[in-house]
């Protein structure tokens, strides 16, 4: 019996809504996989967004050659997109200790040519299902196709996103969340092939195969297990706030979030050095803040002291689980722990404290970059005695500091001394900073000694205090007194220890920056007016994503936590958009196109001004989390209503004019989130990163404007 065509098309919108999901909850868990393994910050976030979207435009564009028999692909395509996710984490993990020595920090170059290989096959296979579906709608006789495409992705999209913030992501691991995207995948491969029995066979075979090992065994535990050699795996969990790890070796427990270590139960040496450099300065240290390190110790060696109460504040709740289950010193009853952003905290705490321990990582992120900015430090300020000590530590202590070392150890000094009037270094196994506005002393055996503290590593008897005092001054008397200050919209720090980072491995980011902004000139070059629009859209559109997950993680705190939530919310305004284009302008012109742009330009323009109220007004956290939410959508709206014209100003076979524009689009987009994450944010900062977009779609906006007449009138 020959299928009618509501039925095809019913058939078709499943497929589609399934891609969509797939791709978009593929995207979310293969990001998380890459960050935990290869110790990820924003350039590696963008460097993989960038694979992504190059790798799908280029799939979009090999999707015009895949044929006649759509029919026939379209089910074997829906199984492979079901299949390849797992294998490619699974082949992430097995893999990283082989290719990569263990314990040995990966260049970006590595990670560039790595993520770019195992992204490969599901990113092509993906880009291609996209013009493989847009020749079968087309076949549907339905006005405005290509764009219905588009809208009906975003769909699925969005309902990928939805299930995966609400479900997927608190009950299931990594695997498991895999399997149920092959169920769906496969269920969606049966709906299409329901008439042929062979085929429905395979279907069948290949989810026994592939989903009993998920069901039957703990395939994400045994897998995590060979990224720790020589460990024995204790705990594994993923978070919002990213992976975590409890390992036993020899009798100590190691913590790792994201695979990188936090700290070592029973480590003294680091323990004792981020607590006593800076407790032993305090006359008579009563109230203590202690910004994260809940698992490190710290909190025992505060004990130490006579103090009446001590905070703990740490953002991640199960790190709070874990420090109680492995750590001491938690139970006792001066100590409070509070499960909140430190920001947030100091923000809206009224306790004052004598003494503030900043025991978090080195700002080699964004996120991270946030807690060591001029605004945070006055915070700060404002919450501490007047005799109170800050103490916070950078890079590993060392009599020879390279040109980038020595620039961020002078940005953070002279960012310090814009709040404190005088501010030490102590050189230990990190250098230590000691900001307060009464001079500290250098001298720390000798005030250990005073106190009567028994330290196993900060003492009188392993510390020489002439030798101290002399390593302190030979680094204050290196540092830069023009280096530029870190503040929130302006990360220099972050920028700094990227290009440490980088220097290890002999990578410049100028040389990446320069090389993008050229292929983005010489791209926009070969296209026409209307490719030429598509190519800014995306590249405006991934832009300003970037910029307000960045800005989100600024002004409220950890983004990982909302990461879905937002691109869900950014797929809902594409589908919007779509088809809201339709009904309020039927028949599209170049000068539509033309107006998008303009209005995506004042949007780019305009966006700064909105995030320095955001950050000046200091709202509640609901307020910020719903602007942040509200602007995301505007530019997806707007962005998808530019596809959706784009698609009716373009003549031609449907296959051709999908893989063109989506691969357009994907190409502009992931240039976008590089150039802006890498150069322009860290080395210009947000304001500035937001305008050139805005910049380049007006300049396309004028073109399309100049061409219009020909543009009506083109056949593509």
């Amino acid at each position: 019996m020959k299928e009618s065509p509501e039925e095809n098309g019913a058939r078709l919108t499943v497929s589609i809504v399934a891609v969509g999901l797939t791709s978009l909850v593929t995207q979310v868990i293969l990001l998380r996989e890459f960050l935990s393994v290869f110790y990820g910050n924003e350039l590696v976030i963008s460097v993989l967004l960038a694979n992504w979207m190059i790798l799908t435009g280029v799939g979009a564009f090999l999707g015009r050659f895949l044929g006649r028999r759509e029919h026939d692909l379209l089910p074997a395509l829906l199984m492979l997109l079901a299949t390849v996710p797992y294998a490619t984490v699974l082949g992430l993990r097995l893999l990283r200790n082989i290719v990569f020595p263990v314990g040995v920090m990966v260049g970006i170059v590595p990670i560039l040519w790595s993520s770019f290989v195992l992204l490969v096959p599901y990113c092509v296979l993906s880009g291609a299902s996209f013009s493989l579906l847009a020749s079968l709608k087309s076949k549907t006789g339905q006005p405005g196709s290509i764009g219905s495409l588009y809208a009906w992705e975003s769909i699925g999209s969005v309902t990928g996103g939805v299930v995966f913030s609400l479900v997927l992501f608190h009950y299931l691991n990594t695997f498991q969340s895999l399997a149920a995207l092959m169920a769906l995948d496969l269920t969606a491969a049966l709906f299409l092939v329901r008439d042929r029995r062979p085929q429905r066979i395979v279907i069948w075979g290949l989810a026994i195969v592939l989903l009993l090992p998920v069901l039957v065994l703990n395939v994400d535990l045994l897998t995590k297990r060979i990224l720790f050699p020589d460990q024995e795996v204790v705990f594994s969990r993923d978070t919002p706030y990213g992976s975590l790890t409890v390992t036993r070796q020899a009798e100590q427990e190691n913590f790792y979030e994201n695979n990188v270590l936090l700290s070592s139960a029973n480590d003294a040496t680091n323990a004792e050095e981020s607590v006593h450099y800076a407790m032993v300065q305090s006359a008579s240290p009563q109230t203590v803040l202690m910004v994260s390190g809940v698992v490190s110790g710290a909190a025992h060696e505060v004990l130490k002291y006579r103090i009446q109460r001590l905070d703990c504040v740490e953002v991640n709740p199960y790190l709070i689980e874990l420090a109680q289950k492995y750590s001491a010193g938690l139970g006792d009853k001066q100590i409070n722990v509070f499960n909140a952003d430190p920001r947030v905290f100091v923000h809206e705490t009224k306790a004052m404290y004598d003494v503030v321990l900043l025991n978090i990582p080195e700002p080699s992120t964004i996120q991270i970059n946030r807690y060591y900015t001029l605004e945070f430090f006055r915070e700060l300020k404002n919450r501490m005695n007047p005799e109170g000590i800050l103490s916070l530590a950078l890079l590993p202590s060392t009599e020879y500091q390279s040109d980038e070392a020595r620039r961020i150890n002078s940005t953070m000094m002279n960012t310090l001394k814009e709040v404190f009037k005088e501010v030490l270094i102590v050189p230990g196994l990190r250098t230590y900073f000691l900001g307060s506005d009464v001079r500290s002393d250098i001298h720390i055996g000798r005030l250990i000694a005073q106190r009567g503290i028994e330290n196993t590593y900060v003492n009188q008897y392993y510390l020489d205090d002439d030798v101290l005092a002399q390593r302190s001054s030979l680094l204050q008397n290196s540092l830069m007194v023009d280096a530029a200050l870190n503040k929130d919209f302006a990360p220099v720090s972050y920028y700094r220890q990227v290009t440490h980072w980088l220097s290890y491995f002999r990578s410049n980011l100028r040389l990446v920056g320069g090389i993008t902004l050229l292929f983005l000139t010489f791209a926009a070059f070969q296209m026409n007016a209307v490719s030429a629009g598509i190519f800014t859209g995306g590249f405006a559109a991934s832009s300003i994503e970037v910029l307000l997950l960045i800005a989100f993680q600024i002004l409220y705190g950890y983004v990982y936590a909302a990461l879905a939530l937002v691109v869900t919310i950014f797929m809902a305004g594409l589908f919007v958009g779509s088809f809201r284009r339709v009904k309020k302008i039927p028949r599209a012109t170049a000068f539509h196109y033309a107006k998008i742009q303009a209005v995506v330009a004042l949007y780019c323009l305009l966006l700064p001004v909105v995030l320095i109220i955001l950050r000046d007004v200091h709202g509640s956290p609901a307020v910020t989390q719903g602007t942040i939410f509200l602007l995301t959508f505007v530019i997806a709206v707007l962005v998808g209503a530019e596809f959706s014209v784009a698609a009716d100003l373009c003549r031609g076979r449907a296959q051709r004019v999908a893989s063109e524009l989506y691969g357009v689009d994907l190409i502009g987009s992931a240039l976008g989130a590089l150039l802006v994450a890498v150069v322009l944010i860290p080395m210009l900062g947000i304001i500035a990163a937001s305008i050139i977009p805005g910049i380049l779609s007006l300049s396309t906006a004028l073109v399309v404007l100049v061409q219009r007449k020909s543009i009506d009138g083109t056949i593509v």
